[in-house]
C-alpha cells in the first residue's frame, strides 16, 4: 500500500466537513525536493511551467495529500492583464486524489501521472499545471491541466485581499466523499476546485 506523500490533503471518507492543516515548511520542502528531482519531468507539463521548488505549500491527511509550487517570478500584473491565452501560475501535485469536473472524477487516463521517490518509496502522483485566463465574458478563471492541451477542470477566479507569505498558498476542506482545494494567488485571487479519491 502506498505511503503518504506530499501535500494537499482532503480525506475521502464519509465524515463531517472539516478544514485541513498545512504541513511544516521543512516537510513541504522535502516533498518539493522529491517532486523536482527529475527536471525534465518537472518541466514537462502540457502548458509550459517553470516553478519555484523553494516555495511550496502543502497539506496532507492520512494517505491523501497534495502540494502547490508557484511559477517563478509570478506577478499580479500578468494575472490582471490575462487574455484568453492561458498564463501559467504554477503546479498542483496530488496524492491519491484527482480533480473533479461536473461533479465527476477526472479519469486516470486524462491525468499526467509523475513519479517521485520519498523516503525510498517510489510514488505515482498526478502533476497538474495551473493557469489563469480571461473568458469571453471578461471574467478570470483558474485552469487545471492533466496530460493534454485542454484543461481537465476550471473554477472562477475571485478577487480577495489577504496577507500571504507564499506566491501560491492553499486551503483544503473535506466534505463527505469529496473535498475542496482553494488555491490562493499572491493574496489577491483565489479559485476553488473539487477533488475526490483517485484509484490507480
Amino acid at each position: 500500500m502506498k505511503q503518504t506523500l506530499f501535500a494537499l490533503a482532503l480525506l475521502v471518507s464519509v465524515q463531517l466537513v472539516s478544514a485541513q492543516e498545512k504541513v511544516s515548511k521543512e516537510e513541504a520542502l522535502s516533498y518539493a525536493k522529491a517532486a523536482s528531482a527529475d527536471a525534465k519531468q518537472l518541466a514537462g507539463t502540457p502548458i509550459a511551467t517553470d516553478v519555484d521548488a523553494q516555495k511550496p505549500a502543502a497539506m496532507k491527511e492520512g494517505e491523501y495529500g497534495g502540494m502547490v509550487l508557484p511559477q517563478k517570478d509570478l506577478k499580479l500584473e500578468a494575472i490582471s492583464k490575462a487574455t484568453e491565452t492561458p498564463v501559467p501560475v504554477g503546479q498542483l501535485w496530488l496524492h491519491n486524489l484527482t480533480p473533479m469536473k461536473d461533479d465527476e472524477a477526472v479519469a486516470e487516463s486524462k491525468l499526467r501521472v509523475a513519479t517521485a521517490k520519498l523516503d525510498g518509496t517510489e510514488l505515482s502522483v498526478p502533476q497538474c499545471a495551473l493557469a489563469v485566463r480571461r473568458t469571453s465574458a471578461g471574467a478570470l478563471e483558474l485552469l487545471v491541466y492533466g496530460k493534454g492541451k485542454e484543461p481537465i477542470a476550471s473554477a472562477p477566479l475571485k478577487a480577495i485581499d489577504a496577507k500571504q507569505d507564499l506566491p501560491i498558498d492553499l486551503a483544503a476542506e473535506r466534505e463527505y466523499e469529496s473535498g475542496k482545494i482553494t488555491i490562493k494567488i499572491l493574496g489577491k485571487y483565489q479559485g476553488t476546485i473539487k477533488v475526490t479519491e483517485l484509484i490507480l
